[in-house]
C-alpha cells in the first residue's frame, strides 16, 4: 500500500497553473541551459544556451504529438489505411514550433501533411524559428492561410462550402496554453473554417479560442476531440469550462529537472486511474475476517432503504472482512430481503411503536438510538453515516448528537450532511457555523462526501468557475480538519494538509441515485481496511470512476443503474 506523499511527480503529476507552467517552462530552460555547450551571447532577449534547451523541450512536445496524432489517425481510420492526410495549423510562436516539429515527423513518415500558417515566416522566432528551419530542410512548405470569404466578420456563422473536409485530420497548433482575451479575426475565421470540415481536431496543449487567463471559452472556439497536454495537467482540460473545448485530455511528460518542478508545486494534483494497483491496501491470507477490516454503516430509512442497501453491498464489495448494517428496526425486513452478507442491527423503537406507526421514530434514525451505535461502533475500524436517513427531526438530532461521540474513522455523507447544515441554520450561537461545528468533531477523522448542492448547504455558494474550487476546498479543510471530497465531474479531494487531487471523472452514467451511496461504501471498507483519510477518500473516488466506466461500457450511461456499479467493483479493483 503506497500513501499519496510516496508517489513521484511523474506518478502523481502536479497541476499547474497557466503562470506557474511558464515559470517552470523558464526555470528549466535556465536549468537545461547549463548543458548545452553554447556561447552565452544573447539573441532576442535569451542566451543561444536556453533557446537550444528550449528547442529540445519543444522536439520532445512534437514527438509526443506526432505518436498521439498517429494514434488517433489509426482510431479513426484503422491502423494500415492510407492515405491518412493531416492538415496542421500553426500560429508564429512556441505552440506554432511544436507544429512543425509535428509537421516533420510527418512528412518523414510518409503520411501527407498540409501545414497552413497564420503568421509569416519572418514572425518565428528562436526555437520556433529553429522548428521551421528544420522543417524546410525537410521537405516542408509553409501555406499561408486565407480564410474563406464568409468566415470573416461572421462569428458564429459556419462557411457554406468547408473547406478542410478531405483531411482525415487537423491538428490545432495555433496559440497554445496562455493566450486570452477574444481572438483576432485571422484566428477567428480559421477556427470557424476548422469547425465547418466537420473533421476530428487535436488540439496542442489548449484549444484555440480558450480563453487561459479567464478560464472560458470564447466564441469561436476549437472543439478538440483530444488535446494533449505538454508537460503537466492544467485544470481547464478538466473542468465544465474547458471540458467541451479540450475533449479528452492526456499529458506529454517533458524533460523537466526534477529538483525544478518541485519548486512549482502548486499543491494540486491529478489522480488517476493508474494509482489503483499501487494504493490498495494489502490482504491477510492469514487473517480471518476480523483482520480483514470491518466497517459500519449506519443508515436507511422508511422512505429510502435502498440506500443502505446499496451503500453496504458497496462496502462488502470492497474488501472489508465484515459489515454492520444499522438501521431503524421497522426497515429491516426490506434489508434482510435485499441483502445476505451483513450483520444487522436493528435500531429498536423504545418507545413502543410498531412498524406501522405514522411516528418518525418507527422508520428514522432517532437519539434513543445511539446508545445502540455506539456499542456496536466500538467493534469496527470505520463508520459510515448518513445514506438514506432521511430529513426527520429526530434523524436531524441524531446526528448532530452522536457525531462527536464516535471514535473510529468516518464517512459523512447525505443526510448526515444535510443534518449538519440544517443544525447550522437554527442554532442561536453566531459561531455555529458547519465549519465550527465540524471542527469540534475532534475525537474521529473523516471524510466528508457532498454533492455541489450539499456542500452549498453546508458552507454556502460554490465559484462561478471549477478553476477557483480548490483554493475554496483547500481552505475549508484545513478549518475543519476534515478531508472534503466533493462530487462531480470533476471530483476534488481536499485533504487539512493543504494538498488538493482532482479525479477527472465525467459520466452521466453516474449522475443517478445511489451513486453516491455506492462512493460512501466503498471509502468505509477502505478505512476500515486501514487506509488513512486522504487515500481512503481519492483511491475510493478512483475505484468508483473506474467501475463506473466498466458499466457504462457495459450497459451505456442510458441504462447502467448504481447497482451496475457494484458488479463492475470486482474488475475495477483487479
Amino acid at each position: 500500500m503506497k500513501h499519496l506523499d510516496q508517489f513521484s511527480y511523474t506518478e502523481l503529476m502536479p497541476a499547474l497553473s497557466t503562470e506557474g507552467m511558464r515559470a517552470l517552462d523558464k526555470a528549466a530552460k535556465e536549468a537545461l541551459a547549463k548543458d548545452v555547450r553554447q556561447t552565452d551571447a544573447p539573441i532576442e532577449g535569451e542566451t543561444r544556451a536556453a533557446i537550444e534547451a528550449g528547442y529540445e523541450l519543444m522536439k520532445q512536445a512534437g514527438a509526443a504529438l506526432f505518436k498521439k496524432v498517429v494514434e488517433v489517425l489509426d482510431a479513426y481510420r484503422g491502423a494500415g489505411n492510407a492515405p491518412r492526410s493531416v492538415a496542421v495549423f500553426v500560429g508564429g510562436g512556441n505552440n506554432g514550433g511544436d507544429g512543425l516539429v509535428l509537421a516533420k515527423l510527418l512528412i518523414e513518415a510518409g503520411i501527407p501533411c498540409t501545414t497552413y500558417s497564420l503568421a509569416a515566416a519572418d514572425k518565428f522566432q528562436n526555437e520556433a524559428k529553429m522548428a521551421l528551419d528544420d522543417f524546410v530542410q525537410a521537405g516542408g512548405r509553409l501555406i499561408p492561410y486565407s480564410p474563406a470569404a464568409e468566415s470573416l466578420s461572421q462569428a458564429g456563422t459556419a462557411p457554406r462550402t468547408p473547406r478542410f473536409a478531405d483531411f482525415d485530420l487537423i491538428v490545432d497548433c495555433m496559440l497554445g496554453n496562455g493566450a486570452y482575451g477574444e481572438l483576432r479575426e485571422l484566428y477567428a475565421a480559421a477556427v470557424r473554417d476548422i469547425a465547418a470540415s466537420k473533421v476530428a481536431v487535436v488540439a496542442a496543449d489548449a484549444p484555440t479560442g480558450y480563453d487561459s487567463q479567464e478560464h472560458v471559452r470564447r466564441e469561436p472556439c476549437t472543439r478538440a476531440c483530444e488535446t494533449l497536454l505538454f508537460g503537466f495537467p492544467r485544470l481547464d482540460a478538466y473542468t465544465r469550462e474547458g471540458g467541451s473545448a479540450f475533449g479528452e485530455a492526456s499529458i506529454a511528460p517533458l524533460g523537466y529537472p526534477a529538483g525544478i518542478v518541485e519548486q512549482f508545486s502548486e499543491n494540486t494534483f491529478l489522480a488517476t486511474e493508474a494509482l489503483i494497483p499501487q494504493m490498495l491496501p494489502e490482504r491477510d491470507d492469514w487473517g480471518d475476517k476480523r483482520t480483514q477490516g470491518c466497517a459500519m454503516i449506519v443508515a436507511g430509512s422508511g422512505d429510502m432503504p435502498g440506500a443502505a442497501a446499496l451503500c453496504t453491498q458497496a462496502a462488502l464489495r470492497s474488501g472489508a472482512g465484515l459489515v454492520t448494517l444499522a438501521s431503524p428496526e421497522a426497515v429491516m425486513p426490506v434489508l434482510q430481503a435485499k441483502l445476505s452478507e451483513p450483520v444487522f442491527v436493528n435500531l429498536q423503537d423504545i418507545a413502543g411503536q410498531d412498524a406501522d406507526s405514522t411516528d418518525d421514530r418507527a422508520t428514522a434514525l432517532s437519539p434513543a438510538h445511539i446508545p445502540q451505535i455506539l456499542e456496536k461502533a466500538k467493534h469496527n475500524q470505520a463508520l459510515a453515516i448518513g445514506p438514506g436517513l432521511g430529513s426527520a427531526e429526530c434523524t436531524r438530532d441524531a446526528v448532530i448528537e452522536i457525531l462527536p461521540q464516535l471514535n473510529c474513522p468516518l464517512v459523512i455523507d447525505a443526510d448526515a450532511l444535510n443534518a449538519i447544515a440544517t443544525h447550522n441554520k437554527t442554532s442561536a450561537s453566531p459561531t455555529s457555523g458547519a465549519a465550527s461545528y465540524l471542527h469540534s468533531i475532534e475525537t474521529a477523522a473523516a471524510i466528508l462526501t457532498p454533492h455541489r448542492r450539499e456542500f452549498e448547504r453546508l458552507f454556502g455558494a460554490l465559484p462561478t468557475n471549477d478553476i477557483d474550487i480548490p483554493k475554496l476546498l483547500r481552505d475549508i479543510a484545513r478549518n475543519t480538519k476534515k478531508v472534503i471530497l466533493l462530487k462531480g465531474a470533476p471530483t476534488f479531494v481536499a485533504v487539512p494538509d493543504g494538498r488538493v487531487f482532482v479525479i477527472p471523472a465525467h459520466n452521466s452514467g453516474l449522475a443517478k441515485g445511489g451513486s453516491g451511496d455506492v462512493l460512501t461504501g466503498i471509502i468505509a471498507a477502505l478505512l476500515a481496511q486501514g487506509l488513512p483519510t486522504a487515500e481512503a477518500a481519492v483511491l475510493g473516488a478512483l475505484l468508483h470512476q473506474k467501475a463506473g466506466r466498466i458499466a457504462r461500457t457495459k450497459m451505456g450511461a442510458f441504462s447502467m443503474l448504481p447497482s451496475d456499479v457494484i458488479d463492475a467493483l470486482p474488475q475495477a479493483f483487479n
